[in-house]
């Protein structure tokens, strides 16, 4: 087992030990600077919690400037949400694991479960804002599942049997 996957490992074993997701819904207002890279993904999963037009452009406002250079447009970016992490809108409960904050780097593990009953884990890379509109705002530059992170092949986890706390939407 690679440092990652020990790592990872540690961290979604914590997930069960972990609180749930507040109400507070940060997500309508977007980034700011006294938001902590929790924070920045706790108002991206509830923006994503909605599984509409106006939760994924809430999500957007999440985005770093380096991601919407890569997504693209509003439009290009909520195709890419809809195609590429289904699993992610509308989910039924979601929980964080402690994030692992290196300078102006952080990575939040993060797992949740669909109204399907079906657990995903992601891994939301974020980072400190250098530009005058974010000056200070942790934003998202990716969302990954975790063996993506990871170069040996895919990671296998702890499971857990307890499903995530529910949280719903404000």
């Amino acid at each position: 087992m690679t440092t990652l996957q020990k790592y990872l490992a540690v961290l979604f074993a914590s997930l069960a030990l972990s609180t749930p997701l507040m109400a507070q819904d940060a997500a309508e207002l977007g980034p700011r600077p006294d938001m902590a890279p929790q924070q920045t993904v706790e108002a991206m999963l509830r923006a994503l919690q909605k599984n509409s037009d106006e939760g994924i452009a809430q999500l957007y406002r999440f985005s770093s400037p380096g991601n919407r250079a890569k997504t693209g447009p509003l439009e290009r970016f909520a195709m890419m949400i809809r195609q590429g992490f289904p699993d992610l809108l509308g989910h039924k409960a979601a929980r964080m694991a402690p994030p692992l904050i290196d300078g102006d780097r952080a990575m939040v593990p993060v797992e949740l479960m669909s109204r399907q009953q079906e657990l995903s884990r992601y891994i939301f890379i974020l980072s400190r804002q250098k530009v005058p509109e974010c000056d200070g705002c942790w934003m998202a530059d990716a969302v990954v599942p975790p063996e993506a992170l990871d170069p040996e092949g895919p990671f296998v986890g702890p499971e857990t049997n307890e499903p995530p706390v529910l949280n719903s939407p404000a």
